[in-house]
């Protein structure tokens, strides 16, 4: 038996595909691991990484061989390799059948590395995976965290599936009961959301807030010449006001709402929107999106598909003056961070409901605006509000969101502190990895590490 641990980290989107913003969390872990591979290890004790992922191929949402070639790139230079996990293609993919059978596969692997390694933490990311505590949370040398990013109360109210809520509180009864298996603290709202509305045992809680690899290419702000090439590559007017919004053409993200809230700013903005559509179905509210933009008068640009350059450009193009995130329900939005780190320079401030996670995200006035989406005419009121900042306010409003993303949104850090607490119960406490802001004294409470890592130390 090898005398390093495993790390399986088991997800849906990010490997073998990148079409949500799970799918960004894993392009995040990845990219740490690829740079901070060597320091973690002497941080936490070596281990040695495994991705575990639906077996990819046609049937994979957004299937891209690049994608799965860089995961490969990643691990198997670290002695891991990518699991493909079988399963009933001819199922629906999004049911639970689907997912206990790519649970039970994920548990199966893990057990299978425990063969071969001293201990294995399974990671098992957001809902396909939930049932890994069931499968594997009761083996002595597998430690299971559950990371799920949200529920089904959250992203499907009013009327949320009673068979993925049923899977869900399976899931933490799971957690609950199994002496190995643990959740993950994400953020602060969804903590209180599994506690109140999931019975989720507070002892199970081990804190790994979402986090982006700060100093990743696609996290820079462009430089001004790019992103004056790209907004105008797309045909959007350079003599008015821009609101920018990017989601996925889905009820949850509230992209109708945003349509319908600039009905009285017709004659003052121009709306530029990526909506990528998630399937054949999803794909009708493109066009229904492009249909009612055009009865209210619209001055617009809708963009259905998904190029990182885009937002990026949007966020950073200094007519844009607010980046809209109309959600009906988020836990925490990927957007919001990104935009503090596109948009540093130059570009829009961030205006999202104040609901679910946009609260642990956006202090309103100081790092970005939030509006009540409950209050009729807020979501316009807040646009309103946007174009009235003064440069200074933008500025103000800009570089308190930058500073706030670089203090506590560290993704290795985060890794670090979370391999810390499963493998190194007793050590000193986490120093910033080179090249990466600390933590500093705003991150909440609740998503301080539970044991206190030794500093990373760089390696030769």
């Amino acid at each position: 038996m090898s005398t390093t641990k495993a790390l399986l980290y088991c997800a849906v989107n990010g490997i073998a595909n990148n079409t949500n913003g799970i799918g960004r969390q894993t392009k995040t872990f990845l990219a740490t691991l690829h740079r901070h591979h060597a320091r973690l290890s002497a941080h936490a004790g070596a281990f040695t990484p495994y991705l575990a992922v639906p077996e990819p191929g046609p049937d994979t949402w957004g299937y891209n061989e690049a994608d799965l070639l860089y995961a490969r790139r990643v691990v198997e230079p670290l002695g891991g390799e990518v699991i493909a996990l079988p399963y009933d293609t001819g199922r629906p993919f999004w049911c639970r059948e689907t997912w206990r059978r790519l649970s039970g596969e994920a548990g199966r692997a893990a057990k299978t590395l425990a063969d071969r390694h001293e201990r294995v933490l399974a990671i098992g990311v957001d809902t396909p995976f939930a049932g890994l505590a069931h499968h594997a949370g009761a083996h002595p040398a597998v430690d299971v965290l559950l990371a799920l990013f949200s529920t089904a109360r959250i992203t499907e109210r009013p009327h949320p599936d009673p068979g993925r809520i049923a899977w869900e509180e399976e899931a933490i009864a799971a957690a609950n009961r199994h002496p190995h298996a643990w959740v993950a603290g994400i953020g602060d709202f969804l903590t209180r959301h599994l506690q109140q509305q999931y019975g989720l045992d507070p002892a199970k809680l081990r804190p790994w807030p979402s986090g982006l690899h700060l100093t990743v290419a696609d996290l820079t702000p462009p430089a001004p010449t790019e992103a004056a090439r790209i907004v105008r590559g797309l045909g959007i007017p350079a003599d008015r006001p821009v609101i920018a919004a990017i989601g996925r053409t889905d009820h949850t993200k509230g992209l109708d709402l945003l349509i319908e809230a600039l009905a009285p700013l017709r004659d003052q903005v121009h709306l530029a929107m990526v909506a990528v559509p998630t399937d054949d179905e999803r794909a009708a509210l493109l066009d229904d999106y492009r249909n009612r933009s055009a009865e209210l008068g619209l001055s617009t640009t809708i963009i259905g598909r998904y190029d990182r350059d885009v937002p990026r450009a949007l966020a950073a193009w200094p007519q844009t003056r607010a980046l809209a995130v109309p959600s009906r329900g988020e836990t925490l939005a990927n957007v919001v961070f990104e935009t503090g780190l596109w948009a540093q320079h130059a570009g829009a401030v961030v205006l999202a409901p104040d609901i679910d996670g946009f609260p642990e995200q956006i202090t309103d006035g100081h790092n970005g605006l939030l509006y009540a989406p409950s209050v009729p005419g807020a979501l316009t009121d807040g646009l309103r509000r946007s174009l009235a900042l003064t440069p200074e306010q933008r500025v103000h409003l800009r570089t308190a969101a930058h500073r706030r993303v670089l203090a506590e949104r560290d993704a290795a850090q985060h890794l670090a502190a979370l391999l810390t607490t499963f493998w190194r119960a007793h050590a000193a406490p986490v120093a910033t990895l080179p090249g990466h802001p600390a933590t500093d004294a705003r991150t909440p409470r609740s998503q301080a590490p539970t044991s206190t890592p030794r500093p990373l130390e760089a390696t030769p």
